[in-house]
């Protein structure tokens, strides 16, 4: 009797947890539901390490730039960075709509604040491009030129700071 009620148990328990979705059972599914597929590389480690290496190499890269490089208005450099942005924030956006879809969460960590760094990458951008399109002029103030861009640097670093921060007090950084 002890037998059969052990045997139940443990068929009940392997039962369980093959009916439990993992990742790929996820994945599978809303590439299914959402006639899309999904990238081999993409998988939530790949996406939580993306999101933490943007956090703290990016963040120093892009610091880098805004301190010695922004100021001299330097058409090539803003361009460079600009496609440096650029591949970061694909790179997010890819992986935001993979947790999305597979709900694993997003980026960084809700939609409010990973819509915030997307939307201030973008707004970055443009004004590099701003400094990238000007019209040549010897007697132009480069303080002015880079002035906007220097203040949206400073805006997409405090969102990724305030995130950052976030994440250490709740022991997941």
């Amino acid at each position: 009797m002890i037998k059969r009620i052990l045997l139940a148990l443990a068929l009940l328990a392997l039962a369980q947890t093959s009916l439990a979705c993992d990742e790929a059972c996820k994945r599978a599914k809303a590439e299914e539901a959402n006639n899309i597929k999904f990238g081999a590389h993409l998988s939530a480690k790949y996406c939580k390490t993306t999101a933490t290496d943007f956090l703290i190499q990016t963040r120093r890269a892009l610091q880098t730039y805004r301190d010695k490089q922004l100021p001299t208005a330097h058409r090539g450099g803003a361009r460079n960075i600009r496609s440096f942005i650029s591949q970061r924030k694909d790179w997010l956006v890819e992986c935001d709509k993979y947790l999305e879809l597979t709900e694993q969460g997003r980026v960084f960590r809700d939609k409010e604040t990973t819509d915030k760094i997307i939307t201030s990458m973008t707004n970055l951008n443009n004004e590099l491009h701003k400094i990238m399109m000007r019209p040549k002029n010897p007697d132009e103030s480069k303080e002015l030129v880079v002035s906007p861009a220097g203040m949206k640097f400073d805006e997409l670093f405090q969102l990724m700071d305030d995130h950052y921060l976030d994440l250490q007090k709740r022991g997941m950084l």
